[in-house]
């Protein structure tokens, strides 16, 4: 159950945004090189996914310099025998990296211990107090996902006679330790601003660099291992991240390893492979509430054991620790909404009694409830979470005589404080905090969407730009429409539950805005889709981040230039041609010719449309989607002959015979698989719907200068691309 509201303000109303239109051009481009949709095209083009290799990047050994050296000092301990001691993170990262290590060196006969620190004794990285029993059962100490910052305890290791390999990605300090350090900043991707691998990332590139050493093949069947930590440590899918994790979610479906397998089958019905998603909200807590609660060596254990019957033991503790886990979040989350200062730049809670293993999830909610910087504190350790702009590791930073320790990275970090030192931590922090703007939460869509839209071919299109997950979150879309209804669900009436385009649609937590939603009529709402299966039953389904009455939206990146468009009467002094009829062509595959030539004349236009100008262009016949062709075919297959007098039924039979699926004599020729966006025609037709809807779409939901942008990028010279602010 969630905790209810708080009584005084929580975060600042959101900036709504939407991504500029994708020129038709590009669109063109991309439907034809993904085969897809024009507006899920789109999408791809607003977030820089512009060629099949950044949607699907190849999977290929990462180029971090170091893999080579620490691959050969491997194989040349495997080849000696030596006591190799893997020291992990307590989180399902560093446990999943860890676990990729010890099995895959065992693999090869390697003399391999695995440590995972205690969270509650040792804290995170090299405690200093383990420093001699390490040394001591050790002959090479490899880190994961752990000890860029452990200087001191890496040459006391050393001095004792143990070779050391660092692999870490959490933000190195201006001194590396001394020794050996595979860290993806250190790699040529780096610098190109792609995502960088997590800990359980580089430990599966370490075992690929020493199996590429040996000469064996890819260490595929460890994959699924290191995706769990990769997508739990909340890393952006892009990049070498992608590759990892789709190469891992489709080994998760034949994993070879009991403990995911038991843990699967506990918490996952439908037997497929699971989806991103479900590696981050069902299997990774579990692995994550064991180290929170001081047990990450049970979660360890499951990922390792090759017995069956303990792995199914092993999955059905940690699920019950992830329900104790729950209880002691929720209690902690309470009580800490009740210390909130609410005209505090920053949050700093501190309560002895906290458990410190849930200081990170409760940060997490109150930085989604309050959008500021949040420093929780318990029993001498923190957990930090902040805004895009403000820094974590860099406020520790600013603070950093008043720490024992800390680490992490710009949105999360840790830290551990000096006895006495809180209420100057807590003012320091607000200094820092106070040296940058407010934050503000954006809201910013992909792309409009129109309720016509929404339909399952759209909706298996998105499903082909899976995996979903930080970076590339599932499309966002800003719909603007009128309220078919809406109403109140959940205890107490706390949820929204609305109607539009005769879809569905859920809002959590926003319940008490119905009466206000009622009264507009028409809504923005930024939505995503997804599929509800209910008694046998599955439906598409709109799941809202946010709601409210209809309000013009602005573009995310505005023109530096203004267009000579305008939606209504034009600006003072500007003499403008009046558009109260669209001009069209009835050439269904030069639809908008006319608009276009309308548009590139460079004159000034005032499009002032009529709602009875609105309502034809809406009634017009289009050109065929995917499922009109589809039916035209099944129409044919069954001898029941096209309309010969409709443009649209005969664009669908010029399709067909483009395709090749219709013989000489009319009838569709069976047996026959075809991609549709191999039709010229198909292409051609999906552009003209694009455009068309693109600018009616931008007429009632947009800005008057980002409705001028739009039909711009629409319908203007398309060697003249956008310049962007």
């Amino acid at each position: 159950m969630r905790p209810s509201a708080p009584p005084h303000p929580t975060a600042p109303a959101a900036r709504w945004a939407v991504r500029p239109s994708a020129p038709p051009a590009e669109v063109a481009r991309l439907v034809r090189a993904f085969s897809l949709p024009p507006l899920v095209a789109s999408v791809l083009w607003a977030r820089g996914l512009r060629s099949p290799e950044a949607l699907q990047p190849p999977f290929e050994r990462t180029r971090i310099p170091a893999l080579a050296t620490a691959a050969e000092r491997l194989a040349e301990a495997l080849a000696r025998g030596k006591r190799i001691l893997i020291h992990g993170d307590y989180d399902a990262d560093g446990i999943s990296g860890t676990a990729v290590l010890t099995l895959g060196l065992r693999a090869l006969g390697g003399r391999v211990t695995p440590f995972i620190p205690n969270r509650l004794r040792d804290g995170y990285g090299v405690h200093p107090a383990r420093v001699a029993e390490h040394a001591a059962g050790a002959d090479l100490f490899i880190t994961v996902d752990c000890g860029i910052s452990n200087r001191a305890e890496v040459a006391a290791l050393q001095a004792a006679g143990v070779e050391v390999i660092v692999t870490d990605h959490h933000h190195p300090g201006q001194v590396l330790p001394d020794c050996l350090t595979v860290h993806p900043s250190l790699s040529p991707y780096a610098k190109k601003g792609l995502p960088e691998l997590t800990g359980a990332g580089v430990a599966y590139h370490l075992l690929w660099a020493l199996h590429e050493h040996l000469g064996l093949e890819a260490p595929v069947e460890y994959s699924d291992l290191a995706t769990i930590g990769t997508v739990a440590d909340v890393a952006p899918l892009m990049g070498e991240n992608r590759a990892l994790v789709t190469a891992g979610l489709a080994q998760l479906a034949r994993s070879r390893w009991p403990g995911l397998r038991a843990m699967m089958a506990r918490t996952l019905s439908h037997g497929r492979a699971p989806s991103a998603r479900e590696v981050a909200f069902v299997l990774a807590p579990r692995l994550n509430a064991a180290g929170r609660l001081g047990e990450a060596d049970l979660g360890l254990e499951l990922l390792t054991t090759a017995s069956e019957r303990r792995a199914l033991e092993l999955a059905s503790y940690l699920d019950a620790r992830n329900a104790d886990r729950r209880k002691v979040q929720d209690a902690m989350l309470g009580e800490a909404l009740k210390l909130v200062d609410p005209e505090a730049p920053a949050l700093v809670l501190e309560r002895p009694s906290w458990h410190p293993g849930v200081m990170g999830i409760v940060a997490s909610k109150l930085l989604e409830r309050f959008y500021k910087p949040v420093f929780i504190i318990a029993q001498g350790k923190g957990s930090v979470r902040s805004t895009p702009g403000i820094s974590a590791v860099g406020g520790l930073e600013y603070a950093r005589d008043l720490l024992e320790r800390f680490g992490g990275h710009s949105q999360a970090a840790g830290f551990a404080i000096r006895e006495g030192c809180v209420e100057a931590f807590r003012e320091r922090v607000y200094d820092y905090a106070r040296q940058h703007p407010t934050p503000r939460p954006e809201l910013v869509a992909d792309t409009l969407l129109a309720p016509d839209e929404i339909d399952t071919d759209l909706y298996r299109a998105l499903c082909t730009l899976e995996p979903y997950g930080e970076g590339h979150p599932a499309p966002r879309f800003a719909l603007c429409a009128p309220l078919e209804g809406v109403g109140c669900m959940g205890e107490g009436g706390k949820h929204l539950n609305l109607r539009v385009g005769g879809v569905r649609g859920v809002a959590w937590d926003r319940g008490a805005d119905a009466p206000a939603l009622r009264a507009a009529g028409v809504i923005n709402a930024a939505v995503t889709l997804r599929e509800n299966t209910w008694q046998g039953k599955t439906q598409l389904e709109l799941l809202a981040d946010d709601v409210r009455p209809a309000a013009p939206l602005e573009l995310s990146t505005p023109s530096a230039v203004r267009r000579p468009l305008y939606r209504g009467p034009p600006p003072e002094g500007v003499d403008a041609r009046w558009v109260r009829e669209v001009p069209l062509s009835a050439d269904l595959l030069q639809l908008t010719a006319p608009l276009a030539a309308l548009v590139r004349r460079g004159e000034p236009l005032s499009f002032d449309l009529p709602e009875a100008e609105l309502g034809r262009l809406a009634a017009l016949p289009l050109p065929p989607t995917l499922s009109e062709v589809r039916r035209a075919f099944v129409c044919l297959r069954r001898g029941t002959p096209l309309p010969a007098d409709t443009p649209k039924a005969q664009l669908c039979r010029r399709i067909l015979e483009e395709l090749e699926l219709v013989g000489p004599s009319g009838h569709a020729l069976r047996g026959q698989k075809r991609d549709p966006y191999s039709s010229e025609s198909f292409v051609k037709g999906l552009l003209e719907r694009y455009k068309l809807q693109g600018f009616l779409k931008a007429y009632r939901a947009l800005s008057d200068v980002a409705f001028a942008e739009t039909v711009w990028t629409l319908f203007g010279p398309s060697e003249a691309g956008p310049k962007r602010t």
